[in-house]
Formats: structure tokens, C-alpha cells, sequence
């Protein structure tokens, strides 16, 4: 009766923590079908709001229609195709015959009228190397015909010309207008929504500052990214004045995106640094470049860089030593292969001397060139220093005496890097190459270290000890230290050969991420020193047990001569340290006795 009544009591107290169990479990998935049937909606209805939006076929692949409006102007027809020794033709053209009016194929689509959306960009914000990928891995094509000799793409696209940019990018230019686009314009609705909103900037720009296209001084850069609200055509653009080498737009367009972060900006004569027209030449080049005259300005910068980084360790160049010598040799190659073919042959050159002097221009912009207080040298911080607060500056120096003074040459060395929250590219390669030798060396030290702890623990002596004595648990605390230090090293290593050998952008973004905390950049010195702290920690206490197991089992004559060797090694130890840390005893001393009356 007795077992029967406890396996009784046993199953009621299961039924009872089943149901428990069930109450608890069932609510939080409720929870999650809930969510689920709310997204399958609202998936559901974006496929319905979307289906007058459906991709249309072309030579067996699908592309996306930009927009659904009607063009209050037509394209032009009758606009003769630019002649084939134009110096427009000149970056590998790709032959699209023009639309004829007596063409008997499908007509164009008509669709909705509405209004463009119009926002200024910049040519940073040109999606050219953000393009997913629309290719399948699959066979389309078995067999190449016989007697095949023309292989151009007949797919038309009006009067608007296909080139290919030296890179390999595909983009659109209406010769006669001067206009780009990396839109596809081999789409008959895409190319009638682009017509009415290009026609649209064209009556805004004649209306609000009295010019027109075609210009031999202007360009129009425009770009559709998005259908929204079902009607409203989103047009991204930026035009460019070539005599004053800057871009402009028509509406109020926000600096964030112009100004990368940058702080303090005000006076106009340093905003032009930021938007020069050299990237719009580099994703676009043609013939109104002076390509002569950039590249004479080029090679003064880059000889008095040269000269810079040669004198004085503190150059503010993009580039090292080595790579300036490289840049040098490919503008004499370029200067000599303009002398010897046709300027029509060289405008590809061209947007590679562009994209040179693109880099010297924005550090200049960085470096507040022209300014009273614009930065001289890589060390100089342009901006007032904000006070720390006492919590900040206590738990600093708590921090860096725990860790041996580590975090404070830590960073003094990045300080040396990241000024003002911008990067040094060829100081910034030199910081992660120092950083690398530093943590290889302290990995070998900290394998040398374990041996040698394990190894103690293993005498007769110390095996023979209380697992409670100073020396085990002196020996133990010194074998984690070492351990850490040995782990923490080999993640950093690693870390540094994935984000170390970034670009300068890609570096930026790391140090933005790790320094974004209330502790600053002091976290990620801390962080850095990490592994000398540990090795220094492991080694101290390896001393304090060896130390204990000499002291404490030797004769008097043993422990005399041991102890004054050791005196002696700490001493010199000392003034080592203190010197090195240009910390001097005895001047510290006199003038101690000085202030005293």
C-alpha cells in the first residue's frame, strides 16, 4: 500500500508540473504563431499593392520596371547618332541602333501620369558597385552559329549610347545632352519614365538659373532607384560644372553623406574640397576633362608628398613612400602615352589620374587645408578637447596601473593614428604591423611561460606541498595569467590580419565601432594591452611562489646570498623601468627637498 500510495503521489505532482509546463510554454508560443500569421499578411498584401509592378522578360531574363508614369515630353527621334571619330566615342562604345518612327514592332507602353520625386546625390551614392547578382549558374547558350561575325547587342536603347567604363561597369550617355545614367535604358518603360524626369530637371534648372543642355560646361548625372507609394518615381541626380570643377544641385541636399562624419565645417572655400567633380570624372570620363593639366597638378602633389614623407615622419599623405614612387612612374607612363597617340586613346587614363587626385583633395578636406586652423602635421587635433569627467579619469589610472602602464603606450600610439576621428592610411598600416610583431612575440613568451609552470609544479618539493600553500596557488593564478595572455594574443592576431590590412573607409568603420563607448578610445588601448598585463601578471606570480618556496625552506647563509642577488635585480629592475618611463628618483627627490622650508 505504502509504494503504491508514493508512485500515486508521484504521478499527481507529474500531471501537476506538465500542466504548469504547458500554461508557461503555450503562451509564448502563441506569441509566435501570432507574429508569423501578422508577417505572412503583410507579405501578402505587398504582393498584391505590387502586381501592376511585375518585371517584364527580355531575351529570356527578367528586369525590374523603374516606374509607371507618363512622359509630358517624348525623346527625342530625329537626334543624329554622334559620328564614330567623336571624341565621345572614344571609351569602347557599344553599337544600339536608334528607334526608328516606321518601326512595326511593339509600341512603347503608356502608363499613369505623376509627379518625379527629385533627390540630390552625390557620385559616392551611385549604386554601380552595389548590384546584386541576376545571373544564373545554368547553359544558355550551346552553339555559336556558324559564319558569326557581328557581336554586338541589338537590344535597343533609343538615343541613348551604351559604353563601358575601363573597370568593366555598363552605363548610359545621351551624347547630345551630355547626360549619365547606370540605369538600364534598354528597357522601353524605364527609358520613357527616365525621359520625363530628366525632362523635368531640364525645365527646372532653365527655370531657376537660366541654363540648358546641351552645355559644353555642364553634365547631368541621373539615376532611378525606386518605385514608392505606387506612382511616385524616386530620381536620384547631381549636375556638374566642369570649368569650376564642382558638382551642384537644384534642391537643399543634406551634408551628412558629403561630409563622412566630419565636425566643425562652416566656411565655403573648405566645403569645395568635398565636392570636387574628379569622382564624377573617374565614374564617367570623357573628353572635357583637361587630362594634361590634371595630370601636371597631380604630379606636384605627388613630388611634394614625396618630399614629405621623405623629411619628417609626421606627413599627412594618403600614401607611403612606396606607393607615391609607384604613382609617380604611372603618371610619367600616362604623360609620355599622351605625347606619343591621340588625346582620344587616353581618356581612360584619364579617370585613374582623377581618382589619384580624388584621394589628395579629400584629405585635404579632412585636414582643414586653407584655414587658420587647418591641421599641419599628423599628430595635430584641430578640435577643443572635451573634458573628462572624475569617474572616467579615476577608472583610467586604476586601469593602467593594474595593467602595468600598458593601455597608456597603447595609446599614445593609436592617438598617433585615429586624430580627430580620421585615419592615416600608411600610419595606420605601420600601427597594425607594430601590433602584430608585439603580440607574436608575447605569444612565444607566453608558450615559454607555461612550460615553465607546469614544470615547477611538478618538483618534488611543490608536489609534496598542501594544495592550500602559497606557492600551488601562486603557481595556479600565474598558469591562468599566462593562459589568458596566450588566448587573448592569438584572438587579437587574428582580429588584426582580418580588419589590419583594410582600406583606410573599412578601417574608419572598424574604430568607429570598437571606440563608440562612454570609455572612448581608451577601450580599445586597454584591449591592446591586455596581453603584455597578463604575462607581466603570470610572471609576478611565478616569482611571488618560487620566491616563497626558496625563502622559505633554505638555511640562513642560502637565504642571505639569494636574497641580496635578488635585492639587487629588483633594484636594477626599478631604475630600468623608471628610466624608461623617463621617471627619475633622484630629481624627483631633490626637488622634493627643494619645495620644503
Amino acid at each position: 500500500m505504502s509504494h503504491q500510495h508514493e508512485v500515486g503521489r508521484l504521478t499527481n505532482r507529474l500531471r501537476v508540473f506538465l500542466k504548469t509546463l504547458a500554461r508557461y510554454v503555450a503562451f509564448p508560443l502563441r506569441l509566435v504563431y501570432r507574429l508569423f500569421h501578422t508577417l505572412l499578411q503583410l507579405c501578402s498584401r505587398s504582393i498584391t499593392s505590387r502586381r501592376q509592378f511585375l518585371p517584364t522578360r527580355r531575351d529570356g531574363c527578367l528586369e525590374l520596371v523603374a516606374g509607371s508614369i507618363q512622359p509630358t515630353i517624348l525623346p527625342l527621334s530625329n537626334t543624329q547618332p554622334p559620328l564614330p571619330g567623336s571624341a565621345t566615342n572614344s571609351l569602347l562604345p557599344i553599337h544600339t541602333p536608334p528607334t526608328s518612327a516606321k518601326s512595326h514592332g511593339p509600341q512603347a507602353p503608356v502608363v499613369s501620369q505623376s509627379k518625379s520625386e527629385f533627390r540630390p546625390s552625390t557620385p559616392s551614392q551611385v549604386k554601380r558597385y552595389n548590384n546584386s547578382a541576376k545571373i544564373k549558374q545554368e547553359v544558355k547558350l550551346e552553339n555559336i552559329p556558324a559564319l558569326k561575325r557581328d557581336y554586338s547587342d541589338l537590344q535597343d536603347s533609343g538615343t541613348w549610347c551604351a559604353r563601358v567604363h575601363p573597370e568593366g561597369a555598363l552605363y548610359f550617355q545621351d551624347t547630345v545632352r551630355g547626360i549619365y545614367t547606370d540605369s538600364s535604358m534598354r528597357d522601353g518603360r524605364r527609358r520613357i519614365c527616365m525621359d520625363v524626369c530628366i525632362n523635368e530637371l531640364l525645365a527646372l534648372l532653365t527655370s531657376s538659373c537660366g541654363l540648358q543642355l546641351p552645355s559644353s560646361d555642364i553634365e547631368l548625372v541621373v539615376e532611378s532607384t525606386r518605385v514608392r507609394d505606387m506612382g511616385s518615381l524616386v530620381c536620384r541626380y547631381y549636375f556638374v560644372d566642369h570649368p569650376n570643377r564642382l558638382l551642384f544641385w537644384l534642391h537643399d541636399i543634406p551634408t551628412e553623406r558629403i561630409f563622412d562624419g566630419v565636425q566643425g565645417v562652416e566656411k565655403w572655400s573648405h566645403i569645395k574640397y568635398a565636392i570636387e567633380h574628379l569622382q564624377h570624372c573617374e565614374l564617367y570620363p570623357s573628353d572635357k576633362l583637361p587630362g594634361t593639366r590634371l595630370l601636371k597638378e597631380l604630379k606636384e602633389v605627388v613630388v611634394h608628398a614625396s618630399a614629405e614623407t621623405i623629411t619628417t615622419d609626421l606627413s599627412l599623405s594618403p600614401f607611403d613612400s612606396d606607393e607615391l614612387s609607384k604613382i609617380l612612374d604611372l603618371i610619367d607612363r600616362f604623360q609620355g602615352k599622351r605625347k606619343s597617340v591621340h588625346s582620344m586613346c587616353v581618356i581612360g587614363d584619364d579617370c585613374f589620374a582623377a581618382r589619384f587626385m580624388r584621394y589628395f583633395l579629400r584629405a585635404q578636406f579632412f585636414n582643414f587645408c586653407g584655414l587658420p586652423e587647418a591641421r599641419l602635421n599628423a599628430d595635430q587635433s584641430v578640435f577643443v578637447k572635451e573634458k573628462k569627467t572624475k569617474f572616467i579619469v579615476a577608472l583610467s589610472w586604476a586601469i593602467n596601473v593594474a595593467l602595468f602602464d600598458a593601455p597608456r603606450s597603447h595609446m599614445k600610439e593609436l592617438r598617433r593614428v585615429w586624430v580627430d576621428r580620421t585615419i592615416n592610411s600608411p600610419r595606420w598600416k605601420n600601427f597594425n604591423s607594430k601590433l602584430s610583431s608585439e603580440w607574436s612575440g608575447i605569444t612565444m613568451y607566453s608558450t615559454v611561460m607555461v612550460a615553465v609552470d607546469v614544470s615547477f609544479l611538478a618538483v618534488p618539493s611543490v608536489t609534496l606541498q598542501n594544495a592550500g600553500s602559497v606557492t600551488v596557488i601562486s603557481t595556479y593564478i600565474s598558469l591562468f595569467c599566462i593562459v589568458g595572455s596566450l588566448v587573448v594574443s592569438l584572438f587579437l592576431t587574428r582580429q588584426n590580419r582580418r580588419y589590419g590590412q583594410e582600406s583606410a573607409d573599412a578601417a574608419v568603420i572598424f574604430l568607429m565601432r570598437v571606440t563608440g563607448s562612454v570609455y572612448g578610445t581608451k577601450a580599445l588601448a586597454t584591449v591592446h594591452g591586455l596581453p603584455y598585463a597578463m604575462l607581466l601578471w603570470g610572471m609576478v606570480y611565478f616569482m611571488i611562489a618560487f620566491s616563497y618556496q626558496v625563502f622559505t625552506s633554505t638555511p640562513i647563509v642560502t637565504l642571505a646570498t639569494t636574497g641580496s642577488a635578488c635585492g639587487i635585480v629588483v633594484l636594477f629592475t626599478l631604475w630600468l623601468v623608471s628610466a624608461a618611463r623617463d621617471f627619475h628618483i633622484l630629481t624627483w627627490l631633490q626637488a622634493q627637498l627643494k619645495v620644503r622650508p
